[in-house]
């Protein structure tokens, strides 16, 4: 619980971050009994535009963002550091994406390192990039490539 941040907006149920942390030990018990309907109610969420870019009749310079609610979000935060520890021990230790102590950079760097070496020893080299429109928009893709 600690890790839910206060002052954002409560979700569908009204149940702001400052309620659950102003007593955590209460709050924890309250909760044991609230996890129990997470199935039927915390599914939900409310959906809300944000205008991203001046022609707002396109939906694509619209970003949505979901309310979820907080209790649901804490019990989220539970599973996820229950299933850390065994998802980590079965993901390659070259995977860095979205997980904890990792960073992009050092693949980066890593590939970096790999062309280098094909275009000094004369080794084809063979790169293929996935993209995911609008999945990654803060990243400079022009950089990128200038910096592989």
């Amino acid at each position: 619980m600690r890790k839910i941040k206060n002052g954002k907006a409560a979700g569908p149920n009204n149940i702001p971050a400052e309620a659950l942390n102003s007593d955590i030990q209460i709050t924890a018990k309250i909760l044991h009994v609230l996890f129990r309907k997470i199935w039927e109610e915390w599914k939900e969420g409310y959906l809300i535009k944000i205008p991203k870019k001046e022609d707002l009749s396109k939906c694509e310079n619209h970003r949505g963002v979901t309310l979820l609610s907080v209790p649901g979000k804490v019990f989220n935060r539970v599973l996820l550091n229950r299933m850390k520890a065994p998802e980590d021990a079965q993901i390659r230790d070259q995977q860095a994406g979205f997980r904890k102590d990792r960073s992009c950079m050092d693949r980066i760097a890593t590939l970096r390192i790999i062309t280098e070496q094909s275009i000094a020893w004369k080794l084809s080299l063979y790169l293929n990039f996935l993209g995911y429109e609008k999945a990654f928009e803060s990243v400079d893709r022009r950089t990128l490539w200038n910096y592989i």
